[in-house]
């Protein structure tokens, strides 16, 4: 049985598009944890939960930012549940694989799956968050600036933008007792050695979906703090809150978003490569 995890906050643009894509590449179960959501996330949780019992959603209440604890408390009640397999993914992840992801798994022998993160690049013009938003991002970034752990430095030095930078791969992994998820979901402990990164699995993600998400990751890096982790522990919502709180959130928008097929980069024009997968994959998916 496949399981996918969730923790979730102010996601009501996007969690049921998420939910209904993840049912529909064969998921068995989704467990999904609110973590104090100010707007109608949680309504919504619980309308998708009444309509559709493979959903079960919890609240974690305001007790500060706690991801890879929640998540992982996530994955044990998903063994609990008989899961063989868990997908530990975000709202704004779309995992997918030829015939589901569900089918993909059947002939699987490791240990856990390491998956490439593909960064979709959101337009100019979508300022607010919306349901169909999603459907507008149909670009990427081709371009290859090597290791993931580069990644904040080569922003800071306006190197590259963050929707190019490096993406540390995330992971499908064998339900079993002792499980840890790492923060960002990009780490394991407690799982057998034998993995593999080379799979038909693949993670789509939109980090930037609308220009007010700069608020939102703001706030998240207030939250970070009171957590007490460390600075590069969510660096990019870091970066994020100083443009909020500096004032130039325009620029980075700029760089971070797409017009006429382009970056407008610290470093200048960047083109873009054309690419309708996420649209097209989530099409019959969005609310």
């Amino acid at each position: 049985m496949l399981v996918g995890i969730a923790l979730v906050r102010n996601e009501e643009d996007l969690v049921e598009t998420t939910i209904r894509h993840h049912l529909a590449q064969g998921l068995d179960r989704i467990l999904i944890a609110d973590n104090d959501s100010t707007d109608a996330t949680a309504r919504l949780l619980e309308k998708l939960a009444t309509s559709d019992r493979r959903i079960l959603w919890s609240r974690t209440g305001n007790s500060g930012f706690h991801q890879a604890e929640a998540v992982t408390e996530l994955a044990q009640a998903a063994l609990k549940l008989g899961a063989s397999w868990i997908l530990p993914f975000d709202a704004d992840e779309f995992w997918c694989a030829p015939g589901g992801l569900a089918h993909a798994l059947r002939s699987r022998a490791e240990d856990a799956v390491s998956v490439p993160v593909v960064n979709f690049i959101q337009r100019r013009e979508q300022t607010e968050r919306q349901p169909r938003g999603v459907l507008q991002a149909v670009y990427r970034s081709d371009a290859s600036f090597g290791d993931f752990r580069r990644a904040r430095l080569g922003v800071e030095a306006g190197e590259f933008s963050y929707v190019e930078a490096p993406y540390q791969r995330k992971y499908i992994v064998r339900a079993v007792a002792g499980l840890q998820i790492g923060p960002g979901n990009h780490t394991l402990k407690g799982v057998g050695h034998k993995r593999s990164r080379r799979s038909p699995f693949l993670c789509l993600h939109l980090p930037l979906r609308a220009k007010d998400v700069f608020r939102e990751k703001a706030a998240q890096a207030a939250r970070l703090e009171a957590a007490g982790l460390p600075a590069w522990h969510g660096w990019q919502s870091h970066r994020f809150a100083k443009a909020v709180r500096e004032g130039w959130v325009d620029t980075e928008w700029a760089a971070n978003s797409q017009r006429d097929g382009m970056l407008d980069a610290a470093r200048g024009k960047v083109k873009l490569t054309f690419d309708t997968r996420l649209r097209d994959m989530l099409a019959s998916c969005v609310a």
